[in-house]
């Protein structure tokens, strides 16, 4: 690829994927629908214009967003709002988590035949909630709310428990595949993770705080905030931890410990960012995987929804959550990207003889999932009426 190739694809990418969205807008859709079905198009699964090279040279990008997303997230955990909600979040994100794997389970090991282990990890990949559509349809549509709220825990809370929970499978996998004994590292492997994540993300919280006190204008602190999403997803991939946990910690403690809400700077760069990171994310998906694997991808989808929207209604009916938050929060949690790809690598890594049906429903029901999931948290923060008229663009 010449030096030129690289910024004529970004531009593509930029016009092109900002053209998806406002078409989105205009048939009422959430815009990061548009970027996504641009991308795909886009594809090589397509027309090719973005070859699969140029989408590894721009993985930097993603990487931002990612990272940007996350410190939102965290952002909006201020623990002020958390005393009202922690009860109803952390049942909703363990009953659904829950649901969605015995479900997904079931339905594989039970009426599709997969083997035992493929089954198992299936369900553990259940849970995993992408939370970067989440939030952009969130952004876009202004939405503020106990809804809102709710649910940007609830995806904070089942990234961290979607690791542990996906650990403790692995680890029986690897018992039932190895005959190995059970022992104490391997149970406390995805606990290590979690806490080292979390204490990453102290840390560089403190660091940015500190930062702050000799910042002079936005522009400067938008600089800090885009380096320190980037530094924080360096070091936990060197360290193997979770770069979003991480993330989210950070702007968790500078949401609580500073006086002003410097993330909302972030719409200074956000727009070309949030179109270059969905508009990647479309031309990633994989129509041939989907189409060679429809019968069990689609099995697959219906039995997570099934267990995401039921496990959540539940969940926050345990909790008695407002009646709202019961009947819609669900529909906001069909999403599932960046999460989903990095369990697919560690089982490539750990368990390479399951990984080739497991990448295929799973590559398969990603494709369907990122372009269904931003619709059905459209569908359930305007039925909550905390939407608002939607940011220009």
């Amino acid at each position: 690829m010449t030096v030129y190739q690289q910024p004529l694809g970004i531009a593509i990418i930029l016009l092109f994927g900002l053209l998806g969205g406002r078409l989105a807008r205009r048939i009422k859709m959430p815009m990061v629908v548009g970027y996504v079905l641009m991308g795909l198009l886009l594809s090589p699964s397509v027309f090719n214009i973005i070859p699969e090279s140029l989408n590894q040279e721009l993985e930097v990008i993603k990487i931002m967003g990612l990272g940007m997303i996350a410190l939102m997230i965290g952002s909006e955990l201020e623990i002020k709002k958390l005393r009202k909600i922690a009860s109803s979040v952390v049942w909703i994100t363990v009953v659904q988590i829950v649901g969605a794997s015995v479900i997904v389970f079931c339905v594989m090991y039970y009426i599709l035949n997969l083997p035992l282990t493929v089954s198992l990890l299936l369900g553990a990949m259940a849970t995993a909630t992408a939370p970067a559509s989440p939030v952009a349809v969130i952004r876009e549509y202004n939405a503020k709310g106990n809804f809102t709220s709710t649910l940007l825990g609830v995806v904070a809370l089942d990234d961290a428990l979607c690791i542990i929970f996906f650990g403790m499978v692995s680890a029986v996998v690897s018992i039932l595949l190895e005959g190995s004994v059970f022992g104490l590292n391997i149970a406390l492997e995805p606990l290590i993770e979690v806490f080292s994540s979390m204490l990453l993300g102290v840390v560089t919280g403190l660091l940015l705080l500190l930062i702050l006190r000799f910042l002079k204008n936005r522009p400067q602190t938008v600089v800090v905030l885009l380096g320190i999403a980037l530094l924080n997803s360096g070091i936990a991939n060197a360290l193997h931890l979770s770069p979003l946990l991480v993330n989210m910690v950070t702007g968790f403690v500078v949401t609580n410990l500073y006086p002003h809400h410097i993330f909302q700077y972030f719409e200074d760069v956000e727009l070309p960012i949030y179109i270059i990171f969905f508009t990647l994310a479309g031309a990633s998906l994989h129509l041939d995987v989907l189409a060679a694997n429809w019968v069990p991808a689609a099995v697959y989808i219906v039995a997570r929804g099934v267990g995401k929207v039921g496990g959540s209604f539940l969940g926050a009916r345990l909790a008695n959550a407002d009646i709202i938050v019961q009947k819609y929060i669900g529909f906001a949690m069909f999403s599932k990207a960046g999460v989903t790809i990095g369990l697919l690598m560690l089982v490539q890594g750990r368990f390479p003889e399951l990984a080739v049906i497991i990448t295929a429903i799973e590559l398969a029901a990603v494709t369907v999932c990122e372009i269904c999931g931003p619709m059905g948290t459209r569908y359930a923060l305007i039925s909550s009426g905390e939407t608002n008229p939607p940011v220009s663009s």
